[in-house]
C-alpha cells in the first residue's frame, strides 16, 4: 500500500508540522454545563444573553437626580427632599427612578441635619454622569468567548455572567493507547525474568487527558504483524488519533514500521534527535498513527514533542515551545549521531539566577519525574562548557521553577 518515499532523520520542527497537517478533521461540538466547561474549547462564539446591567446603575456611592431639575433650579438643591428630587445610591446598585439620569459621589454632596443643602462637585454637572448605561458591561449578542478559545477559570465567570449555563465545545478528540512488545506485562503482574512492567500508558493517559483529549487504552499487543494490523485497524474506526508504544526500531522483533506500510502510508520512520530517534508518523484509514519508542524516557519526551501538538491541533490550539536563557552547571558534549536532547533540572541560585544541571542519559528512565527542561545539543559542534548560556525548552510552567 506504501507508494510514497518515507522520510528518514525528519527534523522535530517539520515533524510536528507534519502531524499537525492531518490532525485538523472538524470535532463535533456538544454542549456542556457551564461548570464542566473549564479546559474545554469553544465550538462557536459564545454571546451574552442580556444586557449587563439591565437598568441605570450608580457608578458610585452618592446620591442620583434628574439633571433637569438640577439644571431648572441652576444647582441650588437645598429644598430638594429624598426620593423626591433625589436618592441615595451605592456603587453598582440600580437608581430605580426612570427620571433619575445623572449622579455625584457623595464626597461632592453637603448635607446639614440630615438635608441636603449643596452640590460642590469641582467640575460642572453634565447629563448622565456617573450613571452606569444599560449593557456597558455586556449587551445581548456581545461574544463573550470567541469560537477555538481556550476556556480558563476566569471565562467561567464571565459566561455566568452573561447568563450562559449551557455552552458549545468541541468533543474532545479520541487517542487510542496502544502499547506492543512481547516482553512486557501489565502492572498488575509479577514481571519474570525478560519481562517488563507496561508503564507508559499511565502518564499517557493522564497527559491525553491534561491536554483535552479522551485516551481509550488498549491491552498489551505482541509482536505479531497480523495482530498489530489489525489492532491498527480496529482502533482508526473509532480513534481520531492512535499513539503505539515500542516495535519501531530496527531489531528482529520491531515489526511496527514494516506492519504500518502494508496497510496504510508510512511518512517518516525516524526523527533527527535522540533520544525517541526510531519516532515514526502514519496514515490507516485516514487516521493520524504516532509511533513512539518503547523505553519510558524516550517515550516521555516524544509523546511530549509530537502527540500534544496533534490533539491541540484537532481543537483548533496553537502550539509552540517556550525557551528560556539558563546557564549550564556541566560542559555538556554532543552525541556523536544525531542531535540529542538532554533532560535539565533548572533551579535558582540565591541570586535568583536560572540554571541548569544535566541528568544522566543513563537513568533517564528513573528521571522522568526529575526533569522540568530540554537542552538541544548539535551533533555538529563543540556543544557547551560549564557557565555557557544557552536557551532551554521548558517541560512543566516555568512558575514552578
Amino acid at each position: 500500500m506504501q507508494d510514497i518515499a518515507v522520510i528518514d532523520n525528519i527534523p522535530r520542527e517539520d515533524a510536528v508540522e507534519l502531524i499537525r497537517s492531518f490532525c485538523t478533521k472538524p470535532l463535533e461540538p456538544e454542549y456542556v454545563k457551564l461548570e464542566d466547561a473549564c479546559g474545554r474549547v469553544a465550538a462557536e462564539d459564545i454571546c451574552s444573553r442580556i444586557n449587563l446591567p439591565d437598568t441605570p446603575c450608580s457608578r458610585w456611592d452618592g446620591i442620583s437626580f434628574s439633571y433637569g431639575d438640577y439644571s431648572a433650579q441652576k444647582g441650588d438643591v437645598r429644598g430638594w427632599k429624598e426620593n423626591e428630587q433625589y436618592r441615595f445610591t451605592n456603587t453598582g446598585i440600580p437608581i430605580f427612578n426612570d427620571r433619575f439620569d445623572t449622579m455625584v459621589k457623595i464626597e461632592d454632596t453637603v448635607f446639614e441635619d440630615g438635608k441636603l443643602i449643596a452640590i460642590k462637585q469641582k467640575t460642572p454637572v453634565v447629563r448622565g454622569q456617573n450613571v452606569i448605561p444599560i449593557g456597558e458591561r455586556m449587551e445581548i449578542g456581545e461574544i463573550l468567548v470567541g469560537k477555538n478559545t481556550l476556556i480558563r477559570p476566569s471565562h467561567l465567570n464571565l459566561l455566568a455572567s452573561g447568563n450562559n449555563l449551557v455552552v458549545p465545545v468541541y468533543r474532545k478528540p479520541v487517542v487510542a493507547l496502544i502499547p506492543s512488545g512481547d516482553e512486557l506485562v501489565a502492572c498488575a503482574d509479577t514481571p519474570v525474568c525478560g519481562q517488563t512492567i507496561e508503564s507508559n500508558t499511565y502518564s499517557m493517559r493522564a497527559k491525553v487527558e491534561q491536554w483535552g483529549g479522551r485516551p481509550v487504552v488498549y491491552p498489551i499487543v505482541k509482536d505479531n504483524t497480523t495482530l498489530l494490523q489489525r489492532t491498527l485497524k480496529e482502533a482508526a474506526v473509532f480513534a481520531d488519533l492512535i499513539v503505539i508504544g515500542g516495535g519501531s526500531g530496527r531489531g528482529r522483533y520491531d515489526l511496527l514500521q514494516a506492519s504500518i506500510a502494508e496497510i496504510g502510508t508510512l511518512f517518516f520512520s525516524s526523527v533527527e534527535h535522540g533520544p525517541g530517534h526510531r519516532t515514526c508518523f502514519s496514515l490507516i484509514d485516514k487516521v493520524p498513527v504516532i509511533g513512539v519508542v518503547g523505553p519510558p524516557g524516550g517515550e516521555e519526551m516524544t509523546f511530549d514533542f509530537y502527540v500534544v501538538p496533534g490533539i491541540r491541533a484537532f481543537l483548533a490550539q496553537q502550539h509552540k515551545e517556550t525557551m528560556v536563557e539558563v546557564i549550564v552547571d556541566e560542559d555538556i558534549p554532543p552525541h556523536p549521531k544525531v542531535n540529542f536532547y538532554f533532560t535539565m533540572e533548572l533551579y535558582r541560585n540565591d541570586a535568583g539566577e536560572l540554571h541548569g544541571k544535566p541528568l544522566p542519559h543513563a537513568m533517564l528512565d528513573r528521571n522522568i519525574a526529575e526533569h522540568n527542561g530540554y537542552l538541544r545539543v548539535p551533533k555538529t559542534g563543540a556543544g557547551y562548557k560549564k557557565g555557557d548560556k544557552v536557551k532551554v525548552e521548558i517541560r512543566i510552567g516555568l512558575e514552578n521553577i
